[in-house]
């Protein structure tokens, strides 16, 4: 269950548009410090857009982001992002690539190895630091990308689908060694993630947005013991957890969401 202190990030009346097209309406939703919130809904919907404001990549035309009470305007750099694609540099070597971030700082190089080396240790990598991308896996890339994050040491990790890339065996391996890693060091993240199953398994709770414009249909808090374990995805608890998100993504909208995408449609066409 996660505490009770003030939320790491809040996301209040979230709103963007680029032209005639409205994005994201009157998102709100909040992750606390020690918190995984997974962010589900359909291709297109959003979420990338969502987490890249969170990470001020990009600009909202309504509402606000904090994070610790500090208004979102440009990347901050107590965030840490991992993308889709591994992003890695294939002139450095996997030490370099995990480095790079630290040495932007002008972290001292004492420093700078005390935690490049702990990183590639907790993802599973030791051995294989003067490797370059190219003599790597997807998965291996892939680890390689999440120890470039967890060495600054964020105080809020945002994921965009980092797993999507990855065959489905590795793909599963990842989700765990992710929450192995989480519970050695938990911090707020913001899950983004196209499957259901993903969503129920990494998150606390499960926030489902849906329609165009975008915008929070549902709210699942995801009541599973942690540290987890494989065996939780056959569990009966799981299984509901599941059905519950599918329904509430796949559903017909209610009235209220109908009414309000009127009014997005209405808002597009009157700023043509």
């Amino acid at each position: 269950m996660p505490p009770s202190d003030d939320p790491r990030l809040v996301v209040d009346n979230a709103s963007l548009h680029y032209g005639a097209l409205d994005v994201l309406a009157d998102v709100s939703l909040t992750v606390q410090s020690r918190e995984i919130v997974s962010i589900v809904g359909p291709s297109g919907c959003g979420k990338t857009t969502l987490l890249r404001c969170v990470g001020g990549l990009n600009q909202l035309n309504g509402g606000e982001i904090r994070i610790d009470g500090q208004r979102v305007e440009k990347p901050l750099p107590m965030v840490s992002m991992v993308f889709q694609h591994f992003g890695l540099f294939p002139w450095r070597n996997m030490w370099s690539n995990i480095a790079y971030g630290l040495m932007l700082r002008r972290t001292p190089k004492a420093e700078i190895a005390r935690r490049v080396d702990a990183a590639i240790e907790m993802v599973g990598l030791k051995g294989f630091e003067k490797s370059y991308p190219h003599q790597l896996s997807g998965g291996m890339q892939q680890r390689a990308g999440l120890a470039r994050a967890l060495v600054m040491e964020p105080k809020l990790l945002l994921m965009d689908e980092p797993f999507s890339a990855i065959d489905a065996q590795t793909r599963e391996q990842l989700q765990f060694e992710l929450l192995r890693i989480w519970d050695r060091r938990p911090t707020a993240m913001m899950f983004v993630t196209h499957s259901i199953d993903e969503a129920v398994l990494m998150g606390d709770r499960v926030v489902v947005l849906a329609g165009r414009p975008a915008h929070v249909r549902a709210l699942r808090r995801v009541d599973l013991p942690r540290p987890r374990e494989r065996s939780v995805v056959t569990s009966p608890e799981f299984l509901n957890l599941r059905e519950q998100v599918w329904h509430d993504l796949f559903g017909q909208p209610t009235d209220g969401e109908t009414a309000s995408r009127g009014r997005g449609v209405r808002s597009a066409a009157g700023r043509k």
